[in-house]
């Protein structure tokens, strides 16, 4: 997770929540009831500490951060109050277990010397004025900790695929995990409980009279063939809806259905940068004759011997045209507008013969004088 943070600059963050992740029982749950009296206050302190705890989990991808959001919150807040010399009169305000607080502290100062000692440019230190990650920032923090806890995940089990009647009760409002058989429940004090979403990773489970989760995390399912590759199976690229080239990242898209873990949970459809095969070259060849990849050659479309879809038919190889440029690209490995740009600088030639193919001769020295169409 570190080395995932530096990259995108969150160690701060990553720092703070590995440390408040490491140590037990941070939030106070309960306070001793000697007397009614006393049971009336403990009810009252917990709505509290519920209330601040909410707040601190905020909206937007600050809340489906969840859990670790909340300790992130608290620990930079109780940083704060540390600086001030009050950190124990802010623990028992906001139902943090002081002597988890300090050890928390502890572990962020022995980490940061750990990635100062590595990367001694960085020169990380423990910020009292930590701002709260903003809502990007928390949408990545939500992927560095999929990309940490791979073996993590839990579904949310629908109740469409529970038949027996006594099952239905035993896994209402259940998850299940990779590891476990039995169902497994958001705890009542995870600031995500309200929102149950349907994929979620977890820090641990623990069990008192149910299997419960503790530092419950939101995630998307769509991430799941980045951040944990290995432990999903997609189906080949889809027809429909086809696949479409992003002009921002300037990359092929396609999409796949699929399962997730040994369980086979079935992923919905999603779309997913295309996965390296003959099929990706062939797509690109299609949106370099579409004029989607260089501008320049749209004007072309409308006077292609072939539309461009010719490229992804069965019968592609029928025509010559088709395999002379299918085999062009495969042969210097070109199956996006980066390669092709690289090869260019090589040989400013590369493919002008190919795609000539694929347009009337009168049109030729035109397309000569263009090339490459940058």
């Amino acid at each position: 997770m570190l080395a995932l943070s530096h990259q995108q600059g969150l160690l701060s963050y990553t720092v703070c929540m590995v440390a408040a992740l490491s140590v037990q029982e941070v939030l106070l749950e309960v306070l001793v009831q000697n007397c009614q009296g006393e049971i009336e206050n403990s009810k009252q302190t917990r709505m509290q500490w519920s209330q601040t705890r909410r707040k601190w989990a905020g909206v937007g991808n600050s809340l489906l951060l969840g859990d670790p959001m909340v300790l992130l919150r608290a620990v930079g807040a109780a940083e704060f109050a540390n600086r001030r010399g009050q950190l124990l009169q802010f623990c028992t305000d906001n139902g943090l277990r002081h002597k988890a607080v300090a050890e928390i502290r502890k572990l962020r100062l022995q980490l940061t010397n750990e990635v100062n000692l590595n990367l001694p440019d960085l020169n990380l230190y423990v910020d009292p004025n930590m701002a709260p990650p903003t809502d990007t920032q928390a949408k990545l923090l939500r992927q560095i900790l999929l990309a940490g806890m791979p073996d993590q995940v839990a579904h949310k089990v629908d109740e469409a695929e529970i038949k027996e009647n006594e099952d239905k009760l035993k896994w209402k409002h259940a998850y299940r995990c990779a590891e476990l058989e039995e169902p497994v429940f958001m705890h009542s004090a995870s600031v995500l409980r309200k929102k149950s979403p349907e994929w979620v990773v977890y820090q641990e489970v623990f069990e008192t009279t149910k299997l419960y989760m503790r530092g419950v995390t939101a995630i998307e399912p769509e991430w799941l063939p980045v951040y944990a590759p290995a432990l999903c199976n997609l189906s080949p690229p889809l027809v429909d809806p086809p696949p479409r080239y992003d002009d921002t990242t300037e990359k092929l898209f396609c999409h796949v259905t699929g399962t997730f873990g040994r369980a086979a949970w079935q992923l919905p459809t999603m779309e997913v940068e295309f996965p390296p095969s003959l099929d990706c070259y062939k797509w690109f060849a299609c949106f370099l004759l579409e004029g989607v990849i260089f501008p320049k050659l749209k004007k072309y479309r409308s006077s292609l011997l072939s539309v461009p879809k010719t490229m992804v038919k069965t019968w592609a190889k029928l025509q010559p045209r088709t395999d002379i440029l299918l085999k062009a690209l495969v042969a210097r490995q070109v199956d996006s507008k980066a390669k092709l740009m690289e090869a260019w600088k090589k040989d400013t030639s590369y493919l002008l013969s190919a795609y000539q193919n694929w347009i009337p001769e009168s049109a030729h020295n035109d397309v000569a004088l263009l090339w490459p169409p940058l």
